[in-house]
């Protein structure tokens, strides 16, 4: 049963992060990023950086050890939320006609 609640709340997506990964993000889930590659400009989790490792062996990570050199944000500052100002505009509310990120879409435009 603990399982169940565990991996609930691993896919709950009202948690935010200081820096989020973001192909957990571009695939609708929410993960906390544990590394940076500078060359990708990119943030991973534990489970994205393997298929990243995989692909580019010779990349450079930084882990969390080395957070003062991640940029302040994980995001462009045209995509930025202007509510929640880390998180990306990632859709479009058609009923207010703006544009939201997945925090603004489960608290404010279900």
């Amino acid at each position: 049963m603990a399982s169940n609640v565990e991996s609930s709340i691993e896919k709950g997506c009202d948690v935010i992060y200081d820096f989020s990964c973001l192909t957990c993000q571009e695939n609708d889930r929410n993960s906390e990023a544990a590394f940076y590659c500078e060359e990708c400009s990119k943030f991973f989790c534990c489970n994205c950086v393997e298929l990243h490792n995989t692909l580019f062996k010779r990349h450079e990570l930084l882990g969390r050890n080395h957070i003062s050199q991640w940029p302040k944000t994980n995001v462009d500052e045209l995509e930025i939320c202007q509510e929640h100002t880390k998180e990306r505009l990632t859709g479009f509310c058609e009923d207010h006609l703006e544009l939201i990120c997945h925090v603004c879409h489960l608290h404010n435009h279900k």
